[in-house]
């Protein structure tokens, strides 16, 4: 299938700034690497488990944004990034067809992009309704195999 036919109607990027953190060098590399701008954030002061100051990162992006982010970043996932999401689809998607991906916040700052589980930009990706949620499964292999 043909990525052209995988839509979205929106996505939603979170991430957590550590006060050792730089926010605009982080926002920063997330644009240069992701093409999300910096102004599409919004943030939101926080405090850690252990009370450290930390600060809450979203950015909602609209069904076209969308399309092209997951585009963008199943092309600069490497090879066995996108073997073990493949494999492992239904670890990344819920019953409703939204697809979760938790990329390398770190490594996105080194300009490069995989998963990671933690200390990641978790980025959640909201279907087009369709009547059987159960192919969007399908659809996002057929993503994943149209970048190789």
């Amino acid at each position: 299938m043909p990525e052209g036919n995988l839509r979205f109607s929106g996505a939603e990027l979170n991430l957590v700034l550590h006060a050792t953190e730089d926010e605009g060098k982080v926002l920063q590399s997330i644009r240069d690497v992701l093409s999300v701008p910096a102004e599409r954030f919004s943030s939101q002061p926080s405090e850690g488990h252990y009370k450290n100051k930390i600060t809450m990162l979203k950015a909602v992006l609209s069904s076209q944004e969308a399309g092209d982010l997951a585009a963008r970043v199943m092309s600069l996932l490497n090879s066995t990034d996108r073997e073990q999401l493949s494999r492992s689809l239904h670890e990344y998607s819920d019953e409703k067809g939204n697809l979760y991906l938790r990329l390398d916040k770190q490594r996105i700052c080194q300009g490069k992009v995989s998963l990671s589980e933690t200390d990641a930009i978790k980025i959640r990706f909201k279907p087009v309704k369709r009547f059987k949620p159960s192919s969007s499964i399908e659809n996002y292999r057929g993503l994943l195999s149209s970048t190789e």
